[in-house]
């Protein structure tokens, strides 16, 4: 019975990653909601720093951030993919139902662990090359370009790891569009929330000591524009990459 209820939930937990993933990145990490890091990191300085094909491969500093999640990602990802799991279990034990849940909610958290793995060592790969046999294998090629084509068009390609929620919910595109270079307003507008664009602003408010005829005086430099987009601006940009 537990072999059999392995060999069910594997095929189920793998379909599951793939819409869990899909509803994840398209209404947690492209809406500006809870908690609103996600939506910044991801959005509003990944999708900019890492934007169109010119950009895309991570080689500066600021590219690195927000490449990969924060170090609690995988139990809160896996905790909400088993409390459903959970919940059905605990009722049908209530009814007097048994079944090998706790094998079945086991291998779902494993499936979905796997799945959570394959998606950050994936992503990372995608933009900053590193392992060539698996760079150059054909299902990673097709899986780089399917997600160059959400760089691009963010609302499509949603998957990372395995395209099947993209297919059968409609939102899988095969043809890259039409791009020219990234425009600067983009690395404006990660540089507004990113940690790196905040030791920009703190270096440009500083005090800087100038050398003037021998003798030293203090000069404040202000805000440098570069790392400030207007708010207006910057909530119409994200608003119309989210559709």
């Amino acid at each position: 019975m537990t072999i059999a209820t392995i060999l069910i939930a594997i095929p189920i937990g793998i379909v599951q990653a793939s819409f869990f993933e899909w509803a994840f990145h398209r209404y947690w990490l492209h809406r500006p909601w809870l908690p609103k890091d996600c939506f910044t990191n991801h959005t509003l300085i990944h999708h900019q720093v890492c934007k169109y094909d010119d950009t895309f491969q991570v080689t500066e500093e600021e590219q690195h951030e927000s490449l990969t999640f924060a170090w609690w990602g995988a139990p809160v990802l896996i905790a909400i993919n088993i409390v459903p799991w959970a919940l059905i279990a605990l009722g049908l034990h209530l009814a007097g139902v048994t079944l090998p849940f706790a094998a079945f909610m086991l291998t779902i958290a494993s499936v979905v662990l796997v799945y959570y793995i394959g998606y950050e060592g994936f992503h990372y790969l995608m933009h900053k090359p590193s392992i060539p046999w698996i760079q150059n294998s054909r299902p990673f090629r097709f899986l780089e370009h399917h997600h160059r084509i959400h760089h691009v068009r963010m609302n499509r390609n949603l998957n990372v790891l395995l395209p099947l929620a993209d297919l059968l919910l409609g939102t899988l595109v095969l043809e890259m569009p039409a791009v020219g270079a990234t425009p600067g307003s983009a690395r404006k507008m990660a540089r507004r929330h990113s940690r790196f664009g905040q030791r920009m602003r703190d270096g440009a408010e500083a005090p800087v000591l100038e050398h003037t005829n021998g003798s030293t005086k203090g000069e404040w430099l202000g805000r440098n524009p570069e790392t400030v987009v207007p708010q207006e601006a910057e909530g119409a940009e994200a608003s119309r990459q989210s559709e």
